[in-house]
């Protein structure tokens, strides 16, 4: 069996030694159950619509910072290996007009 099942079960049985040992008190509990029935309906309705939205919100969230990442690193500069020299920059060097 998996676990929530069983905390129903055990649930379910501490509920029955409740009502066989003390009535009166498994009655007002009934009677309080039975008043905020609907309170609790309603909270369990609410959370599935707010849950997809987290969802879809996270996700987007997620994908925009990969392309983010992504972008980053495929637009950086790229060094030339260290037994390269890199190529000149700047203007070129002068030729001398005079020759010996």
């Amino acid at each position: 069996m998996n676990p929530p099942m069983d905390d129903r079960r055990a649930l379910a049985e501490i509920e029955r030694f409740l009502a066989r040992d003390d009535p009166e008190l498994a009655s007002r509990m009934d009677a309080l159950n039975g008043q905020f029935a609907e309170v609790r309906s309603e909270r369990r309705e609410e959370p599935h619509r707010r849950d997809w939205r987290w969802v879809v919100a996270l996700v987007v969230a997620v994908v925009a910072l990969l392309g983010m990442i992504l972008t980053a690193v495929l637009m950086a500069p790229q060094t030339p290996p260290s037994n390269e020299t890199p190529p000149p920059s700047g203007r070129a060097p002068a030729v001398s007009v005079t020759a010996r």
